[in-house]
């Protein structure tokens, strides 16, 4: 494969090693941002080989290695409104839960509307149908491990590594209780380059937003104990995302881009999907060519991406707008 676009008007990166590997993080409803990076990606002229993500970037990495491309992402999840995929237990069996205290309940929403739309909108439903490579991680909260798929049936992969706790159900295969993949690899660098065997890698990290506000702003906030509890957990999953960057830089080029400030997305909040789409985008695209010179003063032989004009990456945005119906 030579992941350049077949548009001579298309920029074409030169010197990348193959195969590449693109590796998402994990973040809450960041897909649409995920799906913006692919696009700045695909405007560089870098098509990857194949594709891991943990949680919402393990969906854009199922959507990618099927064969959906950016914009194609992007027209889907603007058409996802918060009723087709929020599929609560009703008031009833709400109240049955809490009188018995939430006993042998893993999670507040079933997961079944999601696993209805991943069918619908994946063109392939196992890992071996799918045109490119793709690698997903769950959290096996019963063994305390990391669970790496790489085969079998997608869907179920997807939803098991997108399942956040207290708010969606953990899913049972077996005896493991999976559960949000972004716990154990807040994005699966170590998994991608042992299953995968890149010979280079570029990672898309969406930072924790507790992460992001000063220390004395999260004690300044109500509830300051679970919030500066919620903080540790994520500074402990960023330090296990740098160790596991640092080890594998020796070893294979890695090109990382950190999309930061932007639009928080939520259930409520997704009508800001294409903003978000749209500055992870222009920020793949600034941060690449910034390293791509750098490489070139410094090595010849290391990435070299024909520079962009505005009137060549298009309008960031085109015709997609979110119609959410909130």
């Amino acid at each position: 494969m030579t992941g350049v676009t077949g548009n001579p008007q298309r920029a074409q990166a030169r010197g990348v090693p193959r195969p590449l590997v693109a590796v998402m993080s994990s973040g809450f409803f960041g897909f649409f941002a995920h799906a913006g990076f692919l696009q700045g990606l695909e405007d560089l002229g870098l098509v990857p080989d194949a594709y891991a993500g943990t949680s919402s970037g393990a969906l854009v990495a199922a959507c990618a290695a099927a064969g959906l491309g950016p914009r194609d992402m992007l027209a889907a999840f603007c058409r996802l409104r918060r009723e087709e995929f929020w599929d609560p237990p009703d008031w009833r069996e709400t109240l049955s839960l809490c009188l018995r205290g939430w006993r042998r309940e893993s999670g507040y929403l079933r997961g079944r509307a999601f696993r209805r739309i991943l069918e619908a909108v994946l063109p392939v439903h196992r890992f071996e149908d799918c045109p490119r490579r793709c690698l997903i991680v769950a959290l096996d909260a019963a063994a305390g491990r990391r669970v790496v798929f790489t085969a079998g049936p997608l869907v179920p992969a997807v939803v098991a590594s997108g399942a956040v706790p207290l708010l969606f159900r953990a899913v049972s295969r077996g005896e493991e209780l999976l559960l949000d993949g972004g716990l154990v690899d807040k994005a699966p660098l170590a998994a991608a380059a042992e299953h995968l065997q890149p010979a280079a890698m570029v990672v898309h990290l969406l930072p924790s937003a507790s992460l992001e506000a000063p220390p004395e702003h999260t004690l300044a906030r109500r509830w300051a104990p679970f919030r500066l509890q919620a903080r540790a957990v994520d500074a402990a999953r960023i330090q296990a995302y740098r160790d596991q960057l640092d080890w594998l830089r020796p070893r294979m080029p890695v090109w990382e881009v950190v999309s930061r400030g932007l639009p928080r997305l939520g259930p409520r909040r997704l009508s800001r999907g294409p903003e978000a789409f749209a500055l992870a985008r222009r920020l793949t695209v600034e941060t690449l060519r910034h390293r791509a010179r750098g490489s070139r003063t410094r090595d010849c032989d290391k990435m070299d991406l024909v520079e962009l004009s505005r009137s060549q990456t298009g309008p960031l945005l085109g015709n997609a707008s979110c119609n959410n119906g909130f």
